[in-house]
């Protein structure tokens, strides 16, 4: 009876084992006609960018398997081949299975066994690719017929009946396949349907009034159709370009505009740590690296709010250190604040005040002889005081060195009646207050000394003083 349940007991344990590794791991075989005895390797989306997750070599008869102990992370993967062409597979629950296809048409000849997800993803493609083939056709025959009233309206009703088609597809898809990663997918590149708007025609405005409501929906309901709780669309291209599209695109790129939707989405993510995490990080990288003035609110709110009030909890002590520091030095200087007082020397003798100075718009001016760019700026400022100065224009200009006779000399050369002053022991701090790591930095601040315009070239700002003065 012992050697029985010794029997049973052992063969219960070989078959958990041989279960576990079956359910853990991944197991992809492949089979590509026109590839042999070469390297191939499954790569995954990751927001804007491609990362390697497996290479192999296909033997003789263009065979070979990618295989793993840990499950791979669910997503969009690319098989791709060293001529760089590939064709895309759906990561999710089932790891195991099989696809074939020829090097002379991989989608055409693509078949996927053992994965009904791809099976569904495979003919979505192939469907998208005919609609977009179709699309392309009609645009051109619209082109090429636009002198035709009739053909035109006949080709737009034709583009619209497509449109339509393609949306019932896509909704027909993501109604077939609820709670799967093929169906938040699909669903996630749906946009919302936007209403008719009834607006009276006696409405006065009627066009700007449409807009706005366009604009109020597109910012409300624009990730109506995003799974946020879903993680395997962090390894897609969907997530990376939607919260692009939407912070960079739809939004309106002021700062009252964005932050309340910055702390929207945000909280429509906590409810996944990695989605918060990858949404959090995108935030703040879009917002550091933006070009448009002004926007560093933004990045100074995002890096406050959930960076160094400890909220990201990845982040090392040495980034958060370098975080806070670089914080300290835009928070002075944003658009709408007053700008911080500097009292120094003029190059009289006498002391000078920047709050003190009367004028109904400032231009705050670090700079100093030898740098390349100052050498062309300043000729350029001079023409836009001269220019401006009877208007109530006056410029504040801070020799950021500390060579006092080589300020003098330059001043003296080449006549610049502006104030200038200088602080060669920094006791003002202009430094930080101003982010002056480099010469030249120009601000524009109002008669109160509220920052209007902060590093902006000479010939932007004397389009701007155009307009204000």
């Amino acid at each position: 009876m012992k050697k029985i349940i010794k029997v049973v007991f052992t063969i219960l344990i070989i078959n958990i084992v041989s279960f576990s590794g079956f359910s853990q791991g991944y197991k992809i075989d492949l089979k590509i006609e026109g590839l042999k005895d070469t390297s191939v390797f499954i790569a995954y989306h990751f927001g804007d960018k491609k990362f390697i997750q497996d290479t192999i070599t296909l033997d003789n008869n263009g065979v070979g398997t990618f295989q793993g102990d840990k499950d791979l992370p669910g997503g969009v993967y690319l098989v791709v081949f060293p001529n760089m062409k590939f064709f895309e597979v759906l990561v999710s629950d089932d790891q195991y299975f099989s696809c074939e296809t020829d090097t002379a048409d991989l989608i055409g000849k693509l078949k996927f066994i053992g994965s009904k997800e791809n099976d569904v993803f495979l003919n979505y493609q192939r469907f998208m690719i005919r609609q977009q083939k179709l699309s392309q056709e009609l645009r051109k025959r619209r082109n090429d017929f636009k002198e035709i009233t009739d053909s035109v309206e006949y080709i737009n009703q034709q583009l619209k009946d497509q449109d339509k088609k393609v949306k019932s597809y896509w909704n027909e898809l993501v109604n077939n396949h609820p709670n799967t990663f093929l169906g938040n997918l699909i669903r996630s590149m749906i946009p919302p349907e936007m209403p008719e708007f009834d607006i009276p025609e006696n409405t006065e405005n009627k066009d700007s009034l449409k807009w706005v409501l366009t604009y109020q929906f597109n910012r409300d309901h624009f990730f109506d159709h995003i799974e946020f709780s879903d993680e395997r669309l962090l390894r897609t291209p969907v997530l990376r370009t939607k919260l692009d599209q939407y912070f960079n695109k739809v939004l309106l790129q002021i700062p009252d505009s964005i932050i309340p939707q910055v702390h929207g989405i945000v909280e429509k993510v906590r409810g996944n740590d990695k989605v918060f995490q990858y949404v959090i990080v995108f935030l703040l990288n879009n917002f550091q690296k933006s070009n448009i003035m002004g926007l560093d609110e933004v990045y100074v709110y995002i890096a406050e709010k959930y960076y160094l009030s400890g909220e990201a909890s990845w982040i090392d002590s040495t980034f958060m250190e370098k975080l806070g520091d670089r914080i300290g030095k835009i928070k002075h200087n944003l658009i709408g604040r007053v700008g911080k007082d500097l009292t120094m020397e003029a190059s009289t003798g006498e002391w000078v005040s920047l709050h003190q100075v009367k004028a109904k718009y400032t231009i705050l001016y670090f700079w100093e002889p030898d740098c390349g760019f100052c050498k062309t700026t300043t000729p350029q400022l001079n023409e836009i005081y001269k220019k401006n100065k009877d208007k109530g224009l006056e410029i504040f200009a801070v020799y950021t060195q500390g060579n006092k006779q080589e300020w003098l000399d330059y001043l003296n050369e080449n006549v610049l009646d502006w104030i200038n002053a200088y602080d060669p022991n920094q006791a003002t701090y202009f430094r930080y207050y101003y982010d002056v790591f480099s010469t030249p930095v120009i601000y524009l601040l109002d008669k109160d000394k509220v920052i209007v315009a902060k590093r902006i070239s000479a010939e932007s700002l004397g389009e701007m003083l155009e307009k204000l003065l």
